[in-house]
Parts: C-alpha cells; sequence; structure tokens
C-alpha cells in the first residue's frame, strides 16, 4: 500500500495523484495500473471513538478477558480481515479516518449479534449505521430491538387478501421483530416505533434474505 496525495480532481472525472513509487518495480515488473482506495479525511467525533471503546468493553465483560487483551485481539482480527485496505499496520482508534472507524464499529456490531453478547443498554443505542444493524438482525433472526428470536416483519403491509406465499417479496422493506415487538410496532404505528427505538426503518429484501426466510423470489 502506497499512500499519497491527491493534487488535482477533474471534471471528466479522472484525477492525479502524486506517491512515492519504487522505480526498480515499475521499470523491471512492467507496472501499468495500481489500486485507488479513499480514505476519509473527516475528524472522527469522539461519540463514535466512545462507542466504539464501549462495545469492545462489553465483549470483554462477556469474555471474561481484559479490557485492554479484548481491543487488541478485535482489531488484529479486523485487521487481517482489512489488510487490502489499511495496510500492514493496525490502526489506532486515535488517529484512523472516520470511514475505518465506521467499518470498525459495524464489525463489532455484527461480532455481538453472531455470538449473542449481552449489552448493559440495547445494541441499537450504539449504532451509527442503523440501516446495517436491522440487516444484520435480520441475517441472524434477532430482534432489532431486544435482540430475542424474532421473525421478518413487514414495513411495507402485505395487505388484506394477499396471500404471502405467493406475492414477491424481493425488494419489500422488512425488519426482525419478536412478538412483543411486532405487537408494539402493530399498535403504536411504525413511525412512532422507529422514533421510539431511533431507527431510521426497515431494509429493502434481497436475494439472501429470500433464501434464509424461505420466501418466494
Amino acid at each position: 500500500m502506497i499512500k499519497g496525495k491527491l493534487q488535482e480532481v477533474r471534471t471528466d472525472g479522472t484525477a492525479v495523484i502524486v506517491a512515492p513509487i519504487d522505480i526498480f518495480k515499475f521499470s523491471h515488473q512492467k507496472i501499468k495500473e495500481c489500486y485507488i482506495d479513499y480514505i476519509d479525511s473527516r475528524p472522527l467525533s469522539d461519540r463514535q471513538r466512545r462507542m466504539c471503546y464501549a462495545l469492545m468493553a462489553e465483549i470483554a465483560d462477556w469474555s471474561g478477558e481484559t479490557r485492554e487483551g479484548t481491543k487488541t485481539a478485535l482489531k488484529l482480527d479486523f485487521w487481517q480481515g482489512h489488510l487490502e485496505s489499511i495496510g500492514d499496520k493496525i490502526f489506532s482508534l486515535s488517529n484512523a479516518p472516520m470511514s475505518l472507524v465506521a467499518e470498525f464499529q459495524r464489525y463489532l456490531i455484527n461480532f455481538i449479534i453472531e455470538n449473542d453478547v449481552p449489552t448493559k443498554i440495547p445494541l441499537y443505542d450504539y449504532v451509527d449505521d442503523s440501516k446495517h444493524y436491522v440487516y444484520m438482525c435480520l441475517i441472524h433472526k434477532k430482534c432489532a430491538i431486544c435482540g430475542k428470536r424474532a421473525d421478518l416483519h413487514h414495513i411495507d403491509a402485505v395487505g388484506m387478501g394477499n396471500d404471502r406465499n405467493e406475492i414477491t417479496h424481493l425488494g419489500r422493506e422488512a425488519i426482525s421483530l419478536c412478538r412483543v415487538h411486532h405487537g408494539e410496532i402493530h399498535e403504536a404505528g411504525m413511525v412512532e416505533f422507529m422514533d421510539k427505538y431511533h431507527l431510521s426503518g426497515g431494509v429493502e429484501i434481497d436475494r439472501t434474505l429470500l433464501k434464509i426466510y424461505g420466501l418466494k423470489r
């Protein structure tokens, strides 16, 4: 991975980038192309950093390991899965770009959902990317509110007289809810329910969700 500087962005959608190169490699390996990755230069907010530390603390308490050891293990596991974008150095939450920290936060949320890690406050309160959170809850059939076993709930109602086995589900908006919260969303209404739990709505059903829930394509 070579870090360069963006010198010029052109109106035709191309750019001029200046980066230090290994002349020997370029001349002897006949390199003609390279990959470009974007580095988000927006400053990381204290809230994002605190959320990541809070999520790692929850995982440490659940695992019985020290918080420092858990942080190191999680960052190493994340780094191994993102070598192409991070390079050869383990990132630091003190100076990592916003986009990388957002991806790390999603990784921590996924870990908690996949491993049934209990949290002291509702998991949705830790989330910046609520769409990703709702999707992962659907993938693992967990209630997006309480984390209990859940079923798929259509945000855009199927409607009276329609057979759920016959309609096409692809592209419809959905969320996973347990029976208790399924009843609550019907009683309170979708807008009030989403506002109460700080969610931006459901997600569109894709082919992966169709397969998981055995829905008609």
